[in-house]
């Protein structure tokens, strides 16, 4: 008998079901990637196992091998802020891939945005700047997570923000090519993509990682997403376009115009006029707040014409600093 969520569909697992030397507590969710449980280690362990869906035509021989080696390096990556994965692989019977990682009990920073709202700006930039710094160790891997947001932000239980599902969407993307009915498939959340992921997923780098990573510290200091009600057609006219996203401080006046400016470049629709890396966003980032890129004057509105010239100065500062932390 196969455990139903609450729409109805199947998924591999019920509970009391085994799994290797776990038993399987509950169903925690589901989403695009397959279902996740809880369950519990011989160890006496709490441990999460996602199950992927692969596509239409299931899971190939040149799928499993993409698999094993994705896997393996996700395993490799170690990191405070991102969630630890200790096993992956096929469950035969079952037919479906699989990764067992560390539970995260403190929820997902979209579930606190949607209960309480906008956060602290110290929190939010503390949040944003630990994550920043995880996706530069995946990046220094080669790993493109693709699909930054605030559901991909999980808590432990000490509060320590960490990113989930490194790899699981280009593993996800690899499950589905060859597949005809599924070519063309954008592989990420268009509401938290570049422009050039919306236009084309399969060709971009880590600065897309960075644009998204800015879309969700935007959700975090407003409480909204910049493109809510939006429709993809919609995004992906903005995309062709090259709109910049909304002010920042237009939501929330009080914060800093360094940290709004930090916050534009992440966004910058352009790749090229992003910071290099993740590094430098993280570097900038404790920079904007603490370490004396706030300047005394600073305008606190993008309003006139005196704060659009103190601004642009600032910004082509940022950039310098961001060009040569990267370089």
């Amino acid at each position: 008998m196969e455990q139903l969520d609450d729409e109805g569909v199947a998924g591999p697992f019920k509970p009391n079901d085994m799994f290797g030397d776990c038993i399987v507590e509950r169903l925690l969710g589901k989403g695009g990637l397959g279902f996740v449980y809880l369950v519990h280690g011989s160890d006496g362990k709490r441990y999460a196992l996602k199950t992927l869906r692969t596509g239409v035509t299931g899971i190939t021989p040149e799928y499993k091998q993409r698999f094993a080696q994705e896997a393996n390096l996700m395993m490799t990556m170690r990191h405070r802020n991102l969630v630890r994965v200790y096993d992956a692989g096929e469950d035969a019977e079952r037919g479906v891939c699989y990764i067992l990682m560390e539970y995260m009990p403190g929820g997902t920073l979209k579930e606190r945005i949607v209960e309480k709202g906008a956060m602290t700006v110290t929190d939010a930039i503390s949040i944003a700047t630990q994550i920043a710094e995880a996706l530069a160790m995946a990046h220094s891997h080669g790993v493109i997570h693709r699909d930054v947001k605030p559901d991909n932000i999980l808590f432990s239980a000490d509060g320590t923000p960490k990113l989930a599902d490194l790899g699981v969407a280009k593993l996800l993307r690899d499950g589905e090519e060859g597949t005809k009915t599924m070519q063309g498939v954008i592989i990420g959340t268009p509401a938290y993509m570049a422009p050039e992921q919306i236009l084309d997923s399969s060709h971009i780098d880590e600065r897309a990682d960075i644009y998204s990573l800015g879309v969700a510290l935007y959700e975090m200091l407003t409480g909204k997403r910049p493109n809510d009600g939006s429709t993809v057609m919609g995004m992906l006219a903005k995309a062709v376009k090259g709109d910049p996203l909304p002010d920042v401080r237009s939501m929330r006046p009080e914060v800093s115009a360094s940290v709004a400016y930090v916050l534009s470049l992440m966004c910058a629709p352009k790749p090229e006029n992003r910071p290099v890396t993740s590094r430098a966003v993280a570097d900038l980032l404790v920079r904007a707040s603490v370490d004396g890129l706030i300047l005394p004057d600073a305008p606190s509105s993008p309003s006139t014409d005196h704060n659009t010239r103190k601004g642009g100065w600032l910004a082509s500062l940022l950039r310098r600093i961001a060009d040569k932390l990267g370089g």
